[in-house]
């Protein structure tokens, strides 16, 4: 019998990123999983009965009539979010949406006014947040070890990691490697620097490897004649505290690697990958920090595609038990 303090939750789109959401929610206590939508009822209808949900749906709409669902989990391709999210907003739920939020700055805009209007919680999943590298790494950095950070490279991609499908059609992803998994590194910059106000952006996208470059075991099963979106970006992104940014993303370069992330201040600096580190004067000599972080034991944790935890799906399903007060948790001012 379900408890009247249960979370209920519904989840829009069950292509293969829900499966983590789906796993998610069945692992927290008090969280049930009421109903599942999906454009395809057949699938829907199999996602329900392998998550236990009473209901599953064509039209996503008829979810979020439903008067018992707390929450959602947005999971449908990106340039398929903003209607779901605006309509769920507005229906009263709190929403989970899978990264990128969005892949063009209008719709990012008009569900970040959905989730004011609503005064409903509105949430990226931007798991790495949660990672112990980053958890650290901010405290390092609001305790002032670094002093003024004047300078950030956030760097990130494979020598070959070319993904398939829709990953490289613009009518479906929106964008390449820049918002697949450039916005992860964005966002912790972001979330480490506490969100300065950007003033000039200077940028390059590349369209060179994607199209021409065959596939080597280390893809994904691309086919050069399908790709239409990029498969580099690189961007130098001034802040009005003087501070700069240089930010890059890829999945193909004919290198093995294009740099470290890592954040430069005037007391220290703090690699970010690809292992934690500060770098600081100290006692008279150069001194390197590596901090023992906790390691992740449960693999029912992991995201099939990255050997992180990605149980944040829980985060939007807990938010329900908050106050029904306005609170966007993003990254697009």
């Amino acid at each position: 019998m379900t408890s009247p303090s249960t979370v209920r939750v519904g989840i829009i789109g069950t292509g293969g990123i829900s499966q983590s959401h789906g796993r998610a929610y069945q692992r927290i206590p008090g969280v049930e999983i009421v109903a599942v939508a999906d454009i395809i009822e057949e699938r829907a209808q199999k996602a329900a009965e392998l998550w236990g949900a009473r209901h599953a749906f064509s039209d996503y709409r008829e979810l979020l009539a439903l008067p018992e669902i707390d929450a959602v989990s947005v999971c449908t391709f990106n340039q398929a979010h903003r209607a779901p999210v605006v309509d769920a907003l507005m229906a009263g739920k709190h929403v989970l949406c899978e990264k990128p939020l969005a892949a063009k700055l209008e719709d990012a805009l008009a569900m970040i006014s959905a989730a004011k209007a609503s005064g409903k919680i509105l949430h990226t999943g931007f798991w790495q947040r949660w990672q112990p590298e980053v958890q650290t790494a901010r405290r390092i950095v609001q305790s002032g070890q670094l002093g003024e950070i004047y300078y950030a490279q956030m760097i990130g991609g494979d020598r070959r990691r070319i993904p398939g499908g829709s990953f490289l059609r613009k009518d479906f992803a929106g964008a390449g490697p820049t918002v697949d998994i450039g916005c992860y590194d964005l966002d912790t910059f972001m979330f480490l620097t506490g969100d300065p106000r950007p003033v000039s952006v200077s940028g390059m996208i590349s369209y060179h490897l994607g199209k021409s470059l065959p596939n080597v075991p280390t893809d994904w099963g691309h086919v050069p004649a399908d790709v239409e979106v990029e498969d580099m970006g690189t961007a130098f992104v001034r802040f009005e505290n003087g501070m700069v940014l240089h930010f890059m993303t890829y999945w193909a370069a004919h290198a093995d690697s294009l740099g470290p992330s890592l954040l430069l201040g005037t007391k220290g600096g703090l690699q970010l990958s690809p292992k934690l580190t500060l770098f600081r004067d100290e006692f008279g000599v150069v001194t390197n920090v590596e901090p023992k972080l906790p390691v992740v034991q449960d693999p029912q944790r992991m995201h099939p595609l990255c050997p992180k935890p990605r149980s944040l799906s829980m985060l939007c399903a807990l938010a329900a038990r908050l106050p029904s007060t306005s609170k966007v948790f993003c990254t697009v001012n």
